[in-house]
């Protein structure tokens, strides 16, 4: 019977920190510092980035719309 005040000590060996992508030797997929010129590669036209936009935002403001109105309630 163990007496001790020490906890006993895990049979599991510990687990190592990954190692970076860069130290492996690996070349990095794609370069976050620098940026793209090219806007095929940045997320597609202006105007599919402008309905993006909006599928998001007008919903959203609605919800706002809706909160403010409800919420003015409470402290009437």
């Amino acid at each position: 019977m163990n007496r001790s005040r020490r906890p006993a000590r895990s049979r599991c060996p510990k687990r190592r920190p990954p190692i970076p992508f860069r130290q492996r030797g690996g070349r990095p997929v794609a370069d976050a510092d620098s940026p793209s010129s090219n806007t095929a590669e940045a997320g597609g036209s202006p105007v599919v980035m402008a309905v993006a936009w909006l599928w998001v935002a007008v919903p959203f403001l609605y919800g706002l719309y809706q909160l403010a109105e409800k919420s003015s309630k409470l402290f009437e």
